[in-house]
C-alpha cells in the first residue's frame, strides 16, 4: 500500500521551529529526541532537494577555457594544472560578474581533472625535437659496440675517465606541461631566464675515484679559470657552457690525477666540443 505525507499543521512547525531557535540553540538535530518523546513521528534524516546538487559550469565558459589553453600553448609556454584552475576562476568571476549572487564555484583538482579528461589533456614530458630513424639509431649502437669490442682488451679500469656535462638551473627547469594526449612534440619556451645558470662538468674514474668538478659561469668578457678549495675549479666566460678551449685545460688538470702509462681512456659524449680538432689534437699529446 502505498503511504500518503500527513499533513502538519502550522501551529505545529511553528512550535518545532521556536524550539529549535530558543532551546535547541538554532540545532535542528536537538529536536528530534525530545519531540519523539512526546508523540511526534519525526524523520531525523536530511531531505535531498530536488536540483540541488552539483551544476555543471557552462559549455560556453570551458570553451573559453579551452581557448586560452590552446594559444598558451601555441606558443609553447608551459600550462600547469594550477594555472588551469585559476585561468577558470578569473574567466568565471568575468562572466558571472553582473549577477546579483553568483553561484559558488571551486576549480578543485577534481574538477580540473575531469576538464582534461574531457578535451583530451594530459600532463607531458618535454621531448627533444631530434627524432632518428630506427635504422639509424641501429646502425649508430652497432658501430660503437664494434669499436668497443677492440678497445676493451687495451682499457685499464684505473687509467680510464667518464666524463660529462650537467646544466644546473636558475629557474623552473620543470620538464613537464599539460599538452593534447597523443602529441608527438612537447616544447616549452623558455622563460627567459636562461642566462641564469651553470655548467657543471663531473668527471669519474672506472674504479670511482671522483675528480675535481668544473663550475662554467657566464660572466666575463674575457675568460678566466681558476681552483677554488674543494678542491674545484671554476671558470668564467662570455657563455656558460664548455667549448674546445676550456676542454684543453680540463684535460690537462683531470688527467695528471689518473697514472701515466698505457691504457688511459676518456670515455664521454659526442658533442660538437669534444671531436672537435683541437680536443682531438690534446686527446693525441695524453695519448687517449
Amino acid at each position: 500500500m502505498k503511504q500518503t505525507r500527513q499533513p502538519v499543521s502550522i501551529g505545529r512547525e511553528q512550535e518545532v521551529i521556536h524550539w529549535i531557535e530558543t532551546v535547541g540553540e538554532g540545532t535542528p538535530m536537538r529536536a528530534v529526541a525530545p519531540f519523539r518523546a512526546a508523540g511526534w513521528s519525526i524523520d531525523g534524516g536530511a531531505a535531498r532537494v530536488a536540483g540541488g546538487g552539483h551544476k555543471p559550469l557552462s559549455e560556453t565558459l570551458e570553451e573559453l577555457l579551452y581557448e586560452e589553453f590552446v594559444t598558451k600553448r601555441t606558443k609553447k609556454e608551459k600550462v600547469t594544472r594550477s594555472w588551469l584552475a585559476s585561468m577558470v576562476l578569473t574567466l568565471y568571476a568575468s562572466e558571472t560578474a553582473e549577477l546579483p549572487s553568483p553561484p559558488p564555484f571551486a576549480a578543485s583538482d577534481y574538477w580540473v581533472s575531469n576538464f582534461m579528461r574531457r578535451f583530451e589533456i594530459s600532463l607531458r614530458r618535454r621531448t627533444n625535437l631530434t627524432v632518428l630513424d630506427d635504422d639509424v639509431l641501429v646502425n649508430r649502437a652497432v658501430c660503437y659496440m664494434s669499436f668497443l669490442r677492440e678497445q676493451v682488451p687495451t682499457i685499464d679500469l684505473e687509467k680510464t675517465v667518464l666524463m660529462d656535462e650537467s646544466v644546473v638551473y636558475f629557474e623552473d627547469a620543470r620538464a613537464s606541461t599539460l599538452d593534447f594526449t597523443g602529441a608527438r612534440h612537447v616544447v616549452v619556451r623558455s622563460t627567459d631566464f636562461a642566462s641564469m645558470r651553470i655548467t657543471v662538468a663531473l668527471a669519474v674514474s672506472a674504479t670511482g675515484r671522483k675528480l675535481p668538478p668544473l663550475l662554467v659561469w657566464k660572466g666575463k668578457a674575457a675568460p678566466t679559470f681558476e681552483k677554488r678549495s674543494g678542491p674545484l675549479y671554476v671558470a668564467r666566460q662570455p657563455r656558460a657552457w664548455v667549448d674546445s678551449e676550456l676542454l684543453k685545460k680540463w684535460i690537462d688538470l683531470a688527467f695528471p690525477f689518473v697514472v701515466h702509462g698505457e691504457g688511459k681512456c676518456l670515455v664521454w659524449d659526442s658533442m660538437r666540443a669534444h671531436i672537435s680538432k683541437a680536443v682531438k689534437a690534446k686527446r693525441g699529446y695524453w695519448d687517449l
